[in-house]
């Protein structure tokens, strides 16, 4: 199973001061534990979004990252997806909010953009997203017919 990762997800996983860090390490060692094949897909801007200041000021907190990273290159269950055929279509769909009702307006980063469109692509083999944010990726993996773990 192909799971891409949500930057809130990353951060749960390696912030102990996140609320959402003990769940994030218990759906972590479900998804990728050794014994498991599934594949950590991650689109480039959910990484400048988590490995952020905040993170690498933390040595223990990249460390960890670290030998998470290394152990799911080695076992060949991690993916980088290029987000090059999603920015345009993101930001503009940025730039359409605003010309939404304010009552209607939907506030999604250009990060939670991009990811969304992933999520949308057909043509992209994810079986399911790992996010805490379910309210911004439920629609889209709705229609898209792809599962949230949380």
């Amino acid at each position: 199973m192909n799971v891409c990762l949500d930057a809130g997800f990353l951060i749960g996983l390696y912030d102990e001061r996140d609320p959402h860090h003990q769940r994030s390490q218990g759906l972590f060692a479900d998804l990728f534990d050794t014994s498991t094949p599934n594949v950590a897909v991650v689109v480039w801007p959910i990484l400048y979004e988590s490995v952020s200041t905040r993170l690498v000021r933390h040595r223990g907190q990249i460390v960890a990252l670290e030998r998470d990273w290394r152990r799911l290159v080695s076992t060949r269950r991690l993916e980088f997806l290029d987000d090059v055929p999603y920015r345009d279509e993101a930001l503009e769909l940025c730039f359409q909010e605003i010309g939404r009702p304010p009552r209607n307006y939907r506030d999604l980063s250009l990060t939670d953009r991009v990811l969304r469109s992933v999520l949308a692509d057909p043509d992209v083999r994810i079986d399911g997203i790992a996010t805490f944010n379910e309210a911004d990726f439920a629609d889209v993996c709705r229609v898209s017919g792809r599962a949230m773990f949380n």
